[in-house]
């Protein structure tokens, strides 16, 4: 890898994860034995179980979204996460902002190291925000809502009296736990009980990251100053385009080393990522030729692309 500088490389993180997660599954050790960084791609050769050859691209496709506040903001992150020697990756959901200068950086921080494991190996990071409640009229049954909650809406209706406006603009993102989901839901339901037109009820929630330890080596975040929007997902699908295109151009002659194709970008739930929509939806002859194509977001990796087991080298039975 290349040597500590800030703001990171993302791409780094997106290649981190993917061997975590290519060394699980295929019982092998992996060591990066060259890396070669360019502006939005990362191209790496790894040894597998000191025997066999990998020829890794990472496609970064956020880079072209990141602007200087985003950086300075994460450089200052990253350095503190580096001090305290600490080595996770943090996923910001699209459009949430990141602290630049103290209180803010301190208290994601100590939110970071309070991150507590769920079930699928990522850690969870919690901060309290606050979600403000107002009634325009006593009349009708709903809440509309602006933030992260806009999704919710519905499940509001006809269980409130009257008709509120919701502002969780400070909420980017729910925890895991559909249990912790309804108990948020159920608060804002007990708190549209109030008497008085305009009078605003305060809603305590937690805006919750993911996290992945990465046991040594630096930190990194990794996300997006852009919000998840249509027009970010049609962005989204010509910058994946050109980079697929670009990564294409610059493999070097076949060498008979198996190949992967890593794509890094920023969703704010794993579930929902467009990656891989975008992906299916393409010329297949833009990622031809890789033997392995997986999509990293919020904290996941998630494989496109496996040959059958006992196909490639490294997964063949020894002779």
């Amino acid at each position: 890898m290349s040597e500590r500088t800030y703001p990171s490389d993302p791409a780094e993180a997106g290649l981190a994860l993917f061997l975590s997660w290519f060394g699980k599954h295929y019982a092998r050790s992996t060591t990066v034995s060259a890396a070669a960084a360019g502006e939005a791609t990362l191209s790496a050769q790894i040894s597998v179980g000191r025997r066999w050859e990998l020829a890794a691209t990472v496609i970064n496709t956020l880079a072209g979204e990141a602007n200087l506040p985003w950086e300075a903001a994460r450089a200052a992150v990253e350095q503190r996460l580096d001090a305290a020697d600490h080595s996770i990756v943090l996923w910001a959901p699209p459009g949430a902002p990141l602290p630049a200068e103290e209180p803010g950086l301190s208290g994601l921080v100590a939110a970071i190291e309070e991150g507590v494991e769920i079930e699928d190996g990522r850690r969870e990071v919690r901060r309290s925000v606050r979600l403000y409640l107002r009634r325009t009229s006593t009349t009708g049954s709903v809440v509309t809502v602006l933030g992260g909650l806009s999704a919710s809406w519905a499940q509001f209706t006809n269980r409130v009296p009257g008709s509120f406006q919701l502002n969780s603009t400070a909420l980017f993102r729910l925890p895991s736990s559909d249990d912790e989901r309804s108990q948020l839901a159920e608060r804002i339901v007990m708190a549209a009980g109030q008497p008085d037109v305009d009078d605003t009820q305060v809603v305590a929630a937690e805006d919750v990251w993911t996290a992945n330890d990465l046991g040594e080596g630096r930190s990194y975040i990794v996300g997006t100053p852009l919000a998840a929007t249509d027009e970010r997902s049609a962005s989204l699908r010509r910058n994946l385009r050109q980079l697929l295109r670009e990564a294409r151009a610059g493999r070097p002659a076949a060498t008979g080393a198996s190949t992967a194709l890593v794509v890094l970008g920023a969703a704010t739930y794993a579930a929902d990522e467009k990656l891989t929509w975008a992906l299916r939806g393409m010329d297949p002859s833009l990622y031809a030729g890789y033997d392995i194509i997986a999509v990293v977001a919020d904290g996941l990796v998630k494989p496109l692309l496996q040959p059958v087991r006992q196909t490639l080298p490294w997964d063949a039975p020894l002779s």
